[in-house]
């Protein structure tokens, strides 16, 4: 029987093609299962960072539409402060009261405009007003204004209080020569009746209003925060 003198070039071709002939190689397809493996976990993790992503992205979302509704809640409910600061001083209009300050009422006399109505000054000088009935947390501060008491919404969570100031630099009379005051006058007022002038005599001149600047503020659910400020006369 003749050796075939090709069988060891063609074992060595085979080996070299992934072909065994003598069945101890694997073929190519075998081999490339690994690779494909690994892309397909790397391709799986991709997609899972980008679904938590997507997650994280919809929360973030819900969070802020959340945040405005509270927002706007406050806001509405900061209206309230006002018109009970105007249902306060309705009637104490054209008395002596207005006159001087009503602490515990939350009204001033006075227009105390270096004061910080808000909070948001970093300035030590600067008078503070006790929102939130704490002393103003303690900050250390020339003064620590009182606004009106808080009237809280058991069904909105939202607390609101105010703070009146009557724009004037003195206490006393705002019509008073000694006193300077932010007022209105209206012009072009004649008499509804005529028979009460004597012609010739010109117009009747109203004696002048002041104004007062209503500064209302609620804190609603997540600590959410609104001040509305509003200049009103009579």
């Amino acid at each position: 029987m003749m050796d075939n003198p090709f069988s060891g070039q063609v074992g060595v071709a085979g080996r070299a093609a992934g072909i065994s002939l003598n069945g101890r190689s694997l073929p190519f397809s075998k081999r490339q299962n690994g690779v494909v493996l690994l892309i397909a976990l790397i391709v799986l993790v991709a997609m899972t960072l980008a679904g938590i992503a997507l997650v994280r992205s919809v929360d973030t979302g819900n969070m802020i539409a959340g945040n405005l509704a509270f927002k706007q809640g406050t806001t509405l409910a900061a209206d309230a402060g006002t018109n009970a600061a105007i249902t306060y001083l309705t009637p104490l209009n054209g008395t002596a009261t207005p006159y001087t300050d009503q602490v515990s009422s939350g009204y001033y006399a006075t227009s105390q405009d270096t004061l910080d109505r808000t909070g948001s000054s970093n300035d030590p000088n600067r008078a503070r007003v006790d929102w939130d009935n704490n002393n103003c947390n303690g900050v250390v501060a020339p003064a620590c204004i009182k606004p009106s008491a808080a009237v809280t919404d058991t069904a909105t969570g939202n607390s609101v209080n105010y703070i009146i100031h009557r724009l004037c630099q003195s206490t006393g009379d705002s019509n008073a020569a000694s006193n300077t005051c932010v007022t209105y006058r209206a012009t072009g007022t004649t008499s509804p009746n005529r028979s009460g002038l004597v012609y010739g005599g010109g117009r009747i001149e109203p004696l002048p209003t002041v104004y007062y600047r209503i500064t209302s503020r609620a804190k609603g659910p997540r600590n959410t925060i609104s001040f509305i400020e509003t200049m009103i006369h009579f």
